[in-house]
């Protein structure tokens, strides 16, 4: 990963030495200088990837405390640099990561931006864990919409249909045609709606038919953009060419 890093001091000399240092560095890209505070703030605020500062503490105008502390973007790493020790106490409590006296040499240098490494890995996998989670939280919510059984009303009784049991659906104008292992029911819904609050096991493959993956036993294509889905109860359905794509994504 290449991190991309800011470099903000008033002294020329300063900002030349610390881009010298850096250039050596394989895992840093230098995206731009700032001579004080007002520039570092204008230049991050459209930066939304990991960007580690280099801050010089006394520029005109905004000094690098105060500029830290306006820093509200967390992708932002600030690495203090100065000549002065005694802004170190201050430093901290504005969340730097660390405190390069100078001068600084690489070794030093390398140490700085090894924490602030460290400290990015971390944020970046807490981010990607709870988008993570966030994916599985709303994969959970889609599953609980999805028909999990169909009611079957037959003589004033009611018989329970586990769609996981089911082999495929067949059209039958104003009504489906539910196919078990052994056995056959109409059930009175539109095709459209039944597709849409399936399982993703379930694929339409022709108008009149929707199959059931885990049912099929065998199935080949039929050299005209068509396959042929043999079901576990022996029977073969042939899909319509308009099908192709949806089907050989799901295959």
């Amino acid at each position: 990963m290449i991190v991309k890093v800011i470099i903000a001091d008033d002294e020329p000399n300063a900002r030349d030495y610390l881009n010298r240092l850096l250039k050596e560095e394989s895992d840093v890209k230098v995206i731009g200088e700032c001579r004080n505070g007002a520039e570092v703030i204008d230049m991050i605020k459209n930066e939304n990837d990991p960007v580690i500062l280099f801050l010089d503490i006394q520029m005109p105008g905004i000094n690098g405390i105060d500029v830290a502390r306006k820093i509200e973007k967390k992708n932002i790493y600030i690495i203090f640099t100065t000549a002065y020790d005694e802004y170190a106490i201050d430093a901290f409590e504005v969340n730097a990561y660390d405190y390069l006296l100078k001068p600084f040499d690489d070794s030093r240098l390398r140490k700085a931006l090894n924490k602030a490494f460290s400290r990015i890995q971390n944020d970046l996998q807490a981010e990607l864990s709870n988008k993570l989670l966030n994916v599985y939280d709303e994969f959970k919510k889609n599953q609980s919409d999805l028909l999990t059984e169909i009611i079957i009303k037959e003589k004033g009784l009611e018989r329970r249909i586990n769609v996981e049991d089911i082999l495929y659906f067949e059209s039958e104008s104003v009504y489906v045609r539910i196919i078990t292992k052994d056995k056959s029911d109409l059930y009175r819904t539109p095709m459209n709606n039944l597709e849409n609050n399936l399982p993703a096991f379930f694929i339409r493959i022709h108008r009149a038919y929707i199959i059931n993956l885990n049912k099929v036993s065998e199935y080949k294509y039929m050299n005209n953009n068509c396959f042929q889905f043999k079901m576990n109860n022996g029977v073969c359905i042939t899909s319509s060419r308009s099908y192709k794509s949806l089907i050989q994504d799901n295959l």
